[in-house]
C-alpha cells in the first residue's frame, strides 16, 4: 500500500496533491471583498460551511468545499462568467492544503449522484451534505464533475501552517505578506501562516 508522497500526484499533469478553497466577494451582505475574506480565514485559521440556503448544499448540515483542480487548470475554472465581480461564482483568491492534511480533518471526494439515485441508496439526510447532483435528462445535463469538488462537514479548521495562499496582483501578494510578517513580527501571528503568497 502507498503512502502519500509515492502516489503519482506530481507525475500526472491532472492530478495534484493539493485542494483549493477560493474565496469571492460578500459585498452584498458585508462588503467585504475577496481579499477581505482570504484574510478573515487566515486571521480566525477557519473556513465557515456554507448553508442550505443557496442550495448547493442538500440536507440540514453545512459543508466546506474545496476543488481537486491543478494551478494550471484554474484558468478554465476562474473565467469571465464564473468570476462577474457583481455576482461572483468565484475570484482568483484562495487557499491551499495538501489532501493528507484535508483527509485528515474529515474532507472526502463528494458523491455525484441524481436525485433518484440518491433515494435508492437510501443516503441518511445526515449525510446529504456529501452528495453533488447530477442529473442527465434526454441530453440536458446538471454536471458540476469538472470541480472534482471535496467537502467536509460543517467548518473547516486550518492547521497554523499551509502551502500556500493565491491573490489576484503581485500588488495584493506584495501587502499581504507584508501584513503576515508584521503580524508574526508584533507576536502576534494569525491562526494560519501561508508558506508562500503566490500572485495569480
Amino acid at each position: 500500500m502507498p503512502t502519500f508522497t509515492e502516489l503519482p500526484f506530481n507525475a500526472r499533469p491532472d492530478l495534484t496533491p493539493y485542494l483549493l478553497h477560493l474565496t469571492k466577494n460578500t459585498k452584498q451582505e458585508d462588503e467585504y471583498s475577496a481579499l477581505n475574506n482570504l484574510e478573515s480565514i487566515l486571521t480566525t485559521g477557519e473556513i465557515w460551511g456554507s448553508d442550505t440556503d443557496k442550495g448547493f448544499i442538500k440536507g440540514p448540515n453545512e459543508a466546506t468545499c474545496f476543488m481537486d483542480v491543478p494551478f494550471a487548470a484554474l484558468k478554465y475554472v476562474l473565467t469571465p462568467g464564473n468570476s462577474d465581480p457583481v455576482k461572483p461564482r468565484y475570484e482568483p483568491y484562495g487557499i491551499v492544503i495538501t489532501k493528507k492534511v484535508a483527509h485528515a480533518r474529515g474532507c472526502r471526494p463528494v458523491l455525484y449522484l441524481s436525485n433518484e439515485e440518491t433515494k435508492a441508496l437510501n443516503i441518511p439526510k445526515d449525510e446529504l451534505w456529501r452528495v453533488v447532483r447530477f442529473e442527465v435528462n434526454e441530453g440536458d445535463w446538471i454536471s458540476w464533475l469538472h470541480e472534482r469538488e471535496w467537502r467536509c462537514k460543517g467548518d473547516f479548521g486550518l492547521p497554523e501552517g499551509i502551502p500556500a495562499v493565491f491573490v489576484k496582483t503581485t500588488a495584493e501578494a506584495g501587502k499581504l505578506s507584508a501584513k503576515i510578517a508584521r503580524a508574526v513580527a508584533n507576536s502576534k501571528p494569525w491562526a494560519c501562516t501561508p508558506l508562500s503568497v503566490i500572485p495569480f
